[in-house]
């Protein structure tokens, strides 16, 4: 594989083990009642109240990251948003990469291109691999598209504890 080279921007990716998507997204939509929950290691921890479920998010220059569960709490998703253009067509599914800490996973991106609140193009996977969620934990750096126009880098940094916060908004 190719070096890892000017990650600039950001879409979603889909990992080995993508299952496939749910009728209603698990991303939160413009219209959920999202509260704040509290904040770890800068992240964001949301209660969703219109759909009885948290999510962690992460800003980061032109665009944010999200990662949650699925409302069965079985599936982990992981959304990446950005007002950069992603070079993507509107529902496009793509295949793409992304490597944490040198773990390199690979699956199936769909892309939406400005219909996101604020101009905000993106996506999101869903996946049940163990390793992915816990790469995500306990690992500092994660490049997603390294090949492609879309190539960006989230510091991984309070993953962990941002997850645990999460878990603790899910129980109550």
């Amino acid at each position: 594989m190719k070096q890892f080279l000017n990650f600039a921007a950001a879409t979603s990716i889909a990992l080995s083990s993508a299952i496939a998507a749910p009728a209603q997204t698990p991303v939160p939509t413009a219209s959920d009642v999202l509260v704040k929950y509290g904040e770890v290691e800068g992240w964001t921890v949301y209660a969703n109240q219109t759909r009885r479920d948290c999510l962690i998010v992460r800003d980061f220059g032109l665009g944010s990251v999200q990662m949650g569960v699925t409302a069965n709490e079985e599936v982990g998703y992981l959304g990446v948003f950005t007002k950069a253009d992603l070079g993507f067509q509107n529902a496009t599914k793509s295949e793409v990469f992304v490597s944490i800490d040198g773990h390199l996973y690979a699956g199936i991106a769909t892309a939406t291109r400005g219909e996101l609140k604020g101009g905000y193009s993106g996506g999101y996977i869903l996946s049940d691999d163990p390793n992915f969620k816990r790469d995500l934990a306990k690992r500092y750096e994660m490049a997603v598209f390294p090949e492609t126009k879309g190539a960006f880098v989230v510091d991984l940094k309070g993953t962990y504890k941002a997850m645990a916060l999460g878990a603790k908004c899910l129980k109550h």
